[in-house]
């Protein structure tokens, strides 16, 4: 008789704050096909680089530097906060956790404002030409993944303000963190992509 391969998933619980949690999985699930789809922009990027005659298009400057570069402070110091939440939260530190929490979504909405400062100083637009087009989506996506990711984060900070996590229910907090970690850290490629290559090469 052919012998089964058995997984035991008994102890996989939503009250379990590590990877026996299935949402952990879920999560994890959702940030690889987000990575696809940067890795699809950073090939389309490229693609279109090599393609063209001239890039960025005759009488086309590659974006200011200046709040591209703040854009990746800001997210690297809300990574340090949300890290500085889960570690509250293991220590039953509320306060601090609460504090953490709504600091990282004002880091965000910094982010968003100077992302959307980005859009209007940008001298070209979506449709213009291939340029205009792969730089205002891949702006336009990792946009939409801050709010996400902020407003996800409020709701996180709101039920901690309720006292609803703790160090064993905290399965919501570990995936919050995982998944900001994944909207702050892709901007890093995508920002040199965008902002130093077309100076490189």
């Amino acid at each position: 008789m052919q012998q089964r391969f058995v997984i035991d998933v008994s102890e996989y619980s939503r009250f379990n704050p590590s990877r026996r949690a299935p949402i952990w999985w879920g999560v994890l699930g959702l940030i690889l096909i987000e990575a696809s789809v940067v890795t699809g922009f950073i090939t389309t990027y490229f693609y279109l680089r090599l393609m063209a005659p001239e890039w960025p298009p005759a009488g086309v400057e590659p974006p200011p530097l200046l709040l591209p570069s703040l854009t990746v402070v800001l997210l690297l110091i809300s990574c340090a906060t949300m890290r500085w939440g889960g570690i509250a939260i293991n220590r039953e530190k509320y306060t601090q956790f609460v504090v953490a929490m709504f600091s990282s979504v004002a880091l965000a909405l910094g982010v968003l404002v100077l992302r959307w400062v980005q859009f209007h100083d940008l001298d070209f637009r979506w449709d213009e030409h291939a340029y205009g087009s792969v730089v205002w989506t891949i702006m336009g996506f990792h946009f939409i993944h801050v709010v996400s990711a902020a407003l996800g984060t409020a709701v996180v900070g709101i039920l901690g303000m309720m006292r609803f996590f703790n160090p064993r229910q905290q399965i919501a907090v570990i995936v919050d963190t995982l998944y900001w970690n994944f909207v702050g850290l892709v901007w890093i490629p995508l920002y040199v992509v965008m902002y130093w290559v077309p100076r490189w090469l």
